[in-house]
Formats: C-alpha cells, sequence, structure tokens
C-alpha cells in the first residue's frame, strides 16, 4: 500500500478533496452573479433616492425645532431679566418708605445680602438738606456705609440725581444707563484703595418729611449679576435645560436701543468675571468703548443683520434671523434670536423697551443628523443587500445542497485539525460514491497520521532518556574568574558574583556577605580569604546561630585560667587565633544584643580582652560576616544595632539564589556527580535529558544545598550509570504526592459513605474479589438510581459543575486538581471531588484510577 504523508495533509487542507465540490460552487457563483448584477444597482438606487428625500424631510423638520428651541431660550432669559428689574424697582420702593433711617436702610441690605441677593451694589439716600445724606456699599458680603465727608469722592456724583430725577412723580423709578461707579474704600486699614463695578441705578423721589421738598432714593444694581443671568441660561445647569447639546460656541449678549452691545454671557462658575463683548463683536467693524463701558461695541451700519434685530427692538418686537457667514466659529449657518427687555416706571404702567437680547445658536445638529442618516442608509444598504444575497442563495443552493454540504464537511477538517468520517445523508448516487471515497481515504489518513503520532511520543521518551551532555566546560565570562574555581557556575549572576569576590579579596576590609541559605556564602568567605594578602594566615569560622550566648563570647573572646568555674587553663578566643588572617562569621543575625556589643567594640578598637583578664589584646583580623536575614527590618524591629551593621558593611557581597542562575545547573550536577562518584564507589555517572529538563525547571527553594542533596539521593537511588527524571525526586514532589495520598484516602472515603446509600447491595462472592482488586466492580444500581438521560442530568447540575462541564467534554478528562485549577476561586479539594462524584453518579463522567492517578472521563 502507498504510504501517505498525513502531516502534510493536514497542513495543506486537503487539497485533493476540494477541487469537485470547488465546480459545483463555480457554477452557482455565476448564478448568483447574474442575479446580484441584475438586482444590485436597482436596490441601491432606490435606497439612495429615498435617503435623500427622507434627510431632506428631516433636516427642515429640526431646523423648525431647532428656531423654536432658540426662541423659548431668548424669551426665556429676556423674561428673566425683566423680571429681575421689576423685583429691583419693587424693593427700591419698599425701602423707600423708610427713608431717611440708615439704620433701616443697613438692616434692608444686609437682609438681602444674607438672602443670597448678590446683585445689590448700592444703597444711597440723598436728602434735600445739605446733611443727612446716607450712601450704603456692598463690598464682600458686607455692608459698609460711606462717610458723609467722603460722598464727594463718588463717581459719578450721586447728587446729579436731583437732576436726573427732576420730574419724577412719587413712586414713579428711573432706571439709568449702565455706568461705572467708583467708591471711597469702606475698610478703614485700606483708606486709599477704592472700590469700582459697572451698575444700573434705579432712582425715585421720597419726601419722608411731607414739606414738599423731594429726596432721592437710589438702588445701584451689579451688572455683573444679570450678566450671571445670561450665563445660567446657556449652561447645562439653565431650568430651559432639556437635553445635551454639541460642543458649539453658544452665548447671548444684551445691547441697547442706540445698537450699542453692552455685555455677553461667560461661564457661569466664574461668576466675577469683567465684563465682555469679544464673542458678538468677533468678524465685524465698528466703535469699540464708551466713557462708561470701555467694552461696549457699536458695530458699522454695514452689518446688516445686526441692525435688523436693533430695529425689532425698538419697535417692541421679538424675532430670529437666519446668518449665513463663515468668519464665526467656521458655521456656515446659524440663529440669531432677539428679544426685548421691559421695563415699567410706574407699577401697573407701561413697558417701556430698556434693553435688547440676542442670543446665537450655532448647532451641528443637522449636519450630525445627517451623519447619523447616512450611517443609518449605510446599515439598511447592507442589510438589503444581505438579505437578497440570502434569498439568491437558498434559490441557487438547492442544486448544488449536497455537494456544497460535503464541501463543508471537509473544510472543517481544517478549521478543528481532526479528521472524522463524514456521515451525510444519501443525496443521490453521485454524491454516495464520492463520500465512500472520501471517507476511506479518512481511513488511510487518520491511521497514517496515529502511527505518525506514536512514533514521534516514542521517540521523544527515548530522547529524553538519552546522556545529557554535562561536560562542556563553558568559558569564564570575566578577566580573572577562572582562578575562583571553587565557585562553581555560568551566566552573567554567577559572573558578577566571582568579581565582586575578587574586588572584596583586593581590599583588606571587613566584607558582608548576603545571601539565601544554601547558595554558598561559606565558599564566599573562603574565596575572600584565599585570594587576599592575608591567605598564608588561618581563616577562624564561627556559627553563631549555633552557640549560646556567654558560649560565643567564650569561643570569639577567649578566658583566662580560672575566669570561672571549670577553667583550668587560658583560652585565646577566635580574635587572637585567627590573627593576621580572617575571622568569618557565619548567621550574624542570630548574635544576642550582649554579644553585638561586643563585637562592635572589638571591630573599632581591633583589641580584645578575655573574659577574666585585665589587659587588652590587640588583634589583626579581617572580618567577613555572613547572614541569610534582612538585616535592616531586623534593625528596624529592634533586633539588630545598626551601629554594628555599617561597620561590617564595608563590603557588601551578594550571594545570589541558584534560581536566579539556572544555566549553572549543568555545571553544578557534574561537579557534584564527580564527588558523589567517590562517595556511593561508582563511575562515569551521568543524567539523561529528561533528567536535566527536570533539574532546570525546578525553583530550588532550598539553593545548591536542596540541588547536592538531590543529585546525590538520586545517584544512590539509580540503577543504571544515567539518572533518569523518574530517580530525582524533589521535596516539593514529596509533599505533592503525600497531599495526593491523603486526597485519595478522602475519596475513597466519600465513594464508600455514598454507597451506603444504595439500596441494592452487592452480591456476596463479590466482597473478596473487590478486596483483592485495586479498582471495584460498578455496583448495579436500583431501578429508581438509573442514571439520567444526558440532558436532564446536565441541567440538575450546580453552578460550577455546569460552568466546568463543557471544558471537561472538550478535554475528555479531568484529575481532580485540574478540576480545582478549571473552577477557580481557590475551590477546596473536598468539595472538588464531590463535584466530580456527584458528575459520575449522574452518568456524564466515569471514574478511572486511584489515588494520584485518578482521573474522570467524559462520556459516562
Amino acid at each position: 500500500m502507498q504510504k501517505i504523508d498525513g502531516s502534510r495533509l493536514y497542513q495543506g487542507g486537503f487539497p485533493f478533496l476540494s477541487r469537485g465540490p470547488a465546480s459545483g460552487r463555480s457554477a452557482g457563483r455565476s448564478l448568483r452573479t447574474r442575479l446580484l448584477r441584475l438586482l444590485l444597482p436597482l436596490v441601491v438606487l432606490i435606497l439612495l433616492v429615498s435617503g435623500y428625500v427622507g434627510y431632506q424631510v428631516s433636516c427642515q423638520y429640526i431646523d423648525i425645532a431647532l428656531d423654536r428651541n432658540v426662541r423659548v431660550q431668548t424669551r426665556a432669559v429676556a423674561h428673566n431679566v425683566s423680571a429681575f428689574l421689576e423685583k429691583c424697582r419693587k424693593d427700591l420702593l419698599y425701602i423707600a418708605q423708610d427713608a431717611g433711617s440708615p439704620a433701616e436702610m443697613r438692616k434692608f441690605l444686609a437682609r438681602k445680602v444674607a438672602a443670597g441677593d448678590s446683585g445689590l451694589r448700592e444703597l444711597t439716600y440723598l436728602s434735600p438738606d445739605a446733611d443727612g445724606h446716607t450712601l450704603l456699599v456692598v463690598e464682600g458680603g458686607e455692608v459698609f456705609q460711606v462717610p458723609a465727608e467722603k460722598l464727594t469722592g463718588v463717581q459719578p456724583d450721586p447728587f446729579g440725581a436731583f437732576e436726573t430725577g427732576a420730574g419724577l412723580a412719587p413712586g414713579e423709578v428711573l432706571l439709568t444707563p449702565v455706568c461705572y461707579s467708583e467708591y471711597p474704600s469702606p475698610s478703614p486699614s485700606n483708606a486709599s484703595r477704592r472700590v469700582a463695578a459697572h451698575v444700573l441705578r434705579l432712582i425715585t423721589p421720597v419726601d419722608p418729611d411731607g414739606d414738599g421738598r423731594p429726596g432721592y432714593m437710589i438702588l445701584g444694581v451689579d451688572v455683573r449679576f444679570v450678566r450671571n443671568i445670561l450665563s445660567l441660561y446657556n449652561s447645562p445647569r439653565s431650568p430651559l435645560w432639556a437635553y445635551p447639546r454639541s460642543d458649539e460656541v453658544r452665548f447671548t449678549y444684551v445691547f441697547d436701543p442706540e445698537g450699542w452691545m453692552l455685555f455677553q454671557s461667560e461661564d457661569p462658575d466664574r461668576e466675577n468675571l469683567p465684563l465682555s463683548t469679544y464673542l458678538p463683536r468677533a468678524g465685524m467693524d465698528g466703535t469699540l468703548g464708551r466713557p462708561e463701558l470701555d467694552v461696549a461695541f457699536r458695530p458699522n451700519a454695514g452689518n446688516a443683520d445686526y441692525w435688523q434685530a436693533v430695529a425689532a427692538i425698538r419697535d417692541d418686537q421679538a424675532g430670529l434671523l437666519h446668518v449665513h457667514s463663515e468668519r464665526m466659529g467656521g458655521t456656515k449657518t446659524y440663529a440669531m434670536a432677539y428679544a426685548p427687555v421691559h421695563f415699567s416706571p410706574v407699577p401697573g404702567g407701561p413697558r417701556q423697551v430698556y434693553w435688547g437680547l440676542v442670543f446665537m445658536d450655532r448647532s451641528k445638529l443637522t449636519l450630525a443628523a445627517g451623519f447619523k442618516h447616512l450611517d443609518a442608509l449605510f446599515v439598511i444598504t447592507l442589510a438589503a443587500i444581505a438579505l437578497m444575497w440570502i434569498g439568491i442563495y437558498f434559490a441557487t443552493r438547492i442544486v448544488t445542497r449536497p455537494i456544497v454540504r460535503l464541501s463543508e464537511m471537509v473544510g472543517e477538517f481544517r478549521s478543528t485539525g481532526r479528521m472524522r468520517r463524514i456521515d451525510l445523508r444519501p443525496a443521490g448516487y453521485e454524491t454516495s460514491l464520492l463520500t465512500g471515497a472520501i471517507n476511506g481515504m479518512i481511513d488511510i489518513i487518520s491511521q497514517q497520521a496515529e502511527d505518525l503520532r506514536l512514533r514521534e511520543r516514542s521517540l521523544r521518551g527515548y530522547t529524553m532518556k538519552e546522556r545529557a551532555n554535562i561536560d562542556a566546560e563553558p568559558a569564564p565570562e570575566g578577566p580573572g574568574l577562572d582562578i575562583i574555581p571553587e565557585i562553581v557556575g555560568s551566566g552573567p549572576k554567577v559572573a558578577r558574583f566571582k568579581s565582586d569576590i575578587l574586588k572584596a579579596a583586593q581590599a583588606d576590609v571587613d566584607v558582608l556577605i548576603i545571601g539565601e541559605t544554601g547558595t554558598g556564602k561559606q565558599l564566599a568567605a573562603e574565596a575572600v580569604h584565599t585570594h587576599s594578602t592575608r591567605a598564608a594566615k588561618p581563616i577562624i569560622s564561627i556559627n553563631c546561630g549555633a552557640l549560646d550566648e556567654n558560649l560565643l563570647l567564650d569561643t570569639l573572646f577567649g578566658h583566662v585560667k580560672g575566669a570561672f568555674t571549670d577553667s583550668r587553663a587560658d583560652r585565646k578566643g577566635a580574635f587572637v587565633e585567627a590573627h593576621g588572617g580572617t575571622l568569618f562569621l557565619d548567621e550574624i543575625q542570630a548574635a544576642s544584643p550582649k554579644v553585638q556589643q561586643a563585637l562592635l567594640r572589638a571591630i573599632a578598637e581591633r583589641k580584645v580582652k578575655p573574659l577574666g583578664s585585665d589587659k587588652e589584646i590587640e588583634v589583626d583580623v579581617r572580618l567577613i560576616a555572613a547572614t541569610n536575614a534582612d538585616l535592616p527590618a531586623l534593625i528596624r524591629e529592634g533586633r539588630f544595632r545598626e551601629d554594628l551593621y555599617f561597620r561590617l558593611k564595608v563590603i557588601t557581597v551578594y550571594s545570589p539564589p541558584l534560581r536566579e542562575h539556572p544555566e549553572s545547573i549543568p555545571a553544578l550536577t557534574r561537579h557534584y556527580l564527580r564527588q558523589v562518584e567517590l562517595m556511593v564507589g561508582r563511575r562515569d555517572l551521568g543524567v539523561s535529558r529528561g533528567a536535566m529538563e527536570k533539574l532546570r525547571g525546578y525553583h530550588w527553594p532550598g539553593n545548591i544545598r536542596e540541588l547536592v542533596n538531590a543529585i546525590t539521593r538520586a545517584a544512590v537511588m539509580a540503577e543504571s550509570d544515567v539518572i533518569q527524571a523518574a530517580d530525582i525526586r524533589l521535596e516539593q514532589e514529596a509533599a505533592a504526592e503525600a497531599e495526593d495520598g491523603a486526597l485519595a484516602q478522602a475519596e475513597e472515603a466519600v465513594f464508600v459513605l455514598d454507597g451506603l446509600d444504595d439500596p441494592a447491595p452487592a452480591p456476596a462472592d463479590e466482597a473478596p474479589r473487590a478486596a483483592r482488586d485495586p479498582e471495584p466492580e460498578p455496583r448495579p444500581k436500583a431501578p429508581e438510581r438509573a442514571p439520567a438521560q444526558p440532558r436532564e442530568a446536565v441541567s440538575r447540575l450546580n453552578e460550577r459543575q455546569r460552568r466546568a462541564y463543557p471544558e471537561i467534554l472538550r478535554r475528555g478528562e479531568i484529575s481532580r486538581q485540574a478540576y480545582q485549577d478549571l473552577v477557580g476561586g481557590g475551590l477546596p479539594a473536598r468539595t472538588a471531588i464531590y463535584d466530580l462524584q456527584d458528575m459520575v453518579k449522574k452518568g456524564l463522567l466515569v471514574k478511572t484510577g486511584r489515588g494520584p492517578a485518578t482521573r474522570y472521563l467524559a462520556g459516562g
């Protein structure tokens, strides 16, 4: 039989199966293409015409709605400003009844300010006599009275009211144009400062004495308060706010009947901004500034739209103009709505036009609606084309349905990567022949692919058992590093470690070696001594953690004969014994405070006093200390002296953990294998590739010491000269096996307890066999406990099981640990066992194996 390359067939997408169906599809596409060419342009044309007409109609009604909104906005603002002026007139007439009483005037003004009426600026009473005048000013939320002698410093002169208000009838109020008022400072501490503001003055005559000689009450209103009304209605906090608007520039401004633009709306959150007119006068020519208002602007006669609005305001008319321009905000068309602001001098009298108010609405809503309309038209067009194509597809696929279905089933092999026999309903003699031929080919390819997989798996298993090449010695990664053979390893971490050792050896200063347990701190200390100028002298090693306080002091400093009971001879101590050489103190963090104090003095003075002696002995010792603890943290906790830490930390050498230089594992393995050979009496020991991968993949919490133990244990237990991966027993593997053994016992307990609920007892002859067989035979189920149908059983699963079951079906099998990882959330092992056993009872899974080898197969 001819061999077929199954892997090439998988990668190529089965081209030999696609030629036949492609021919049928070509004929189908030809028919569909002709229908699409005929119907598609007609459908698109109809949609475009209807979309254009709909767009024009929608834009027309959007413009009408926008115009109405602008008119309502403008009239509402004008009405609110008129209402404010009317309220000011009423306030003036109210306080005019107490004219001549400064206390009542102050009380009135203070109450207004306390009530939040921030628009009032001044309140003045001008007496017909030479004295008795009162001028109250609001500044910073407080009411101040201007002394009578400073009234002449007020600008404009308030006494002009006698001339301005001449002829006013009692109860009649005169509203003056905007003026710029200045007052002497009300604060005695800053008398030279002047307070200024743009105000509107309301004047009314009063006759408190009833002698026919009228005085005048004047109420000054801050124009910025009126401006803030405009700003409020032009913001999202407006009482008329109904829906979000686009971010176009919109503003409101006020002008007088003479055509002077006075002020514009601003940001409502910045109430104290000065008056301005930069937005309405943008792009216009005219006159800027007048004596009382430097920001006032009067456009030239060439601005026809503006003067048309001014003329309408003079006639007490409101309206709206559509202005076409490209100079403002880049918008070609915007709405200019205007409305008059009224004031009634006499209660119930005729209203007079005091100001005009214009609202400029620059909206791109119609443009946005046009884009949305195009989006909708695009979607509708695509939907129409899709529906038309679906109709044509179903009309044309009747002829090609069997061949197309066969081609689709073959095409699924490429997307899923799995081959299975095609099960196609009979659709004709030719289709049945083609289906049989394809199924025969699939059987051959599947068998060939399975053989390839088995061979690859076998080859990999054999390769992983081959001896790994660990004899190649890596080149030292730095100058001089090859002279430290006692430090085994490679890579940048080890290279820096060796370099630090050489640098520390060249300087005759104390050294602090830090690193985790088992990283070779003792070797590093010996290497520093060996490569230093003190190499000819001894190196004394003391483990501070292995001795108690008194014994450690005696070991370090010695004693003289008779210093204590049983001291029958002198003892030099480690400092004296290491004279001229090196003293290595391991686990320095374990030293008690008393020992730390003694060490600090000895290091600082290089003198020691043996116990019981009155004479100090000078010593020439280089001190090397090592620790696996975080000394700065111990210092913060008060368990280690900070001054001793800095005495020791002249040069610091970091001993890296093994997980930071896994590239050293082959060299370390080779080195310690040679040592183990001498211990166990074996020769030419090696490790397999699989064992080396296992060593490289472990994180080694015990560092090199744990690696040495693992290699030694494997060399002793290995049955051949090549250590296999199974021979290497790591600490975490042993812990995991112990845990799995306990969980396996728990699974068996759950299984036994679950069996107690079964009313059908096992046959008597089954019991002995169950005791001998590690895999118990399935027990018969009572009729009422028969497994449910899969769909019904799935519906009775809990939420965890329902989420995990599709993934279990996809994998084909699952273990207890894999189920815990799949569900997540720290699921306890007993809960995972219960869920899996429950699915076994429902017939959705089948349990195989025992202990750590327990698996749950999908399919029931």
